[in-house]
């Protein structure tokens, strides 16, 4: 079976984003803090994070969405023989047959705001929305930006000061590598 190290290697080869080591650990501990069992990604890459979550003995579910279908085809090798469900859609297509305990968003930043009001309503009791790359600080520390990437990093600042001041969140955020938000309903 092939190991996180080895998805890392793939990755920085293929220039696949993946979630950094620190972020990682924060997750596992939140899985383990919180008890967590069931778990939506959305972003899939080539299936780093979703192993590495896997790792959690409370798991027993993961489901990952990319829309990539090379990406997918490579997660879904990756993953196979373990209880990591990999789907090839689009995140504003999929509907969740269930709700899930931890919902993680590591998909489109410039369509963030739009994932977490769709995907709030598949979030258990007690869940945790997470969200990765909340300051996207290989552009935000950037003195020279593209118009495009300008664009992008007005929208996650537009997100994250929704996010911090919607009436139903409690939102915790990380600075750890490029930023960790973790949202709990009210």
């Amino acid at each position: 079976m092939i190991n996180l190290e080895q998805i890392e290697t793939k990755s920085i080869a293929d220039g696949i984003p993946y979630v950094r080591k620190q972020t990682l650990a924060l997750l596992i501990d939140l899985i383990k803090n919180n008890n967590i069992k069931s778990i939506l990604e959305i972003g899939t890459g080539y299936g780093y994070s979703a192993l590495g979550m896997s790792c959690c003995s409370t798991v027993n579910k993961i489901v990952t969405i990319e829309k990539n279908t090379d990406n997918y085809l490579i997660a879904k090798e990756f993953l196979k023989n373990t209880l990591i469900q990999c789907i090839n859609t689009d995140a504003f297509v999929y509907e969740p047959q269930q709700q899930f305990d931890l919902i993680f968003i590591d998909g489109p930043k410039s369509h963030q705001e739009q994932l977490v009001e769709k995907y709030v309503k598949y979030l258990s009791k007690n869940g945790l929305i997470i969200i990765d790359n909340i300051y996207l600080k290989k552009f935000t520390q950037k003195t020279s930006l593209t118009k495009n990437q300008a664009s992008l990093v007005k929208k996650i600042k537009q997100f994250h000061q929704w996010l911090i001041s919607h009436k139903t969140f409690d939102v915790k955020i990380y600075d750890v590598d490029d930023g960790i938000a973790i949202v709990k309903t009210k």
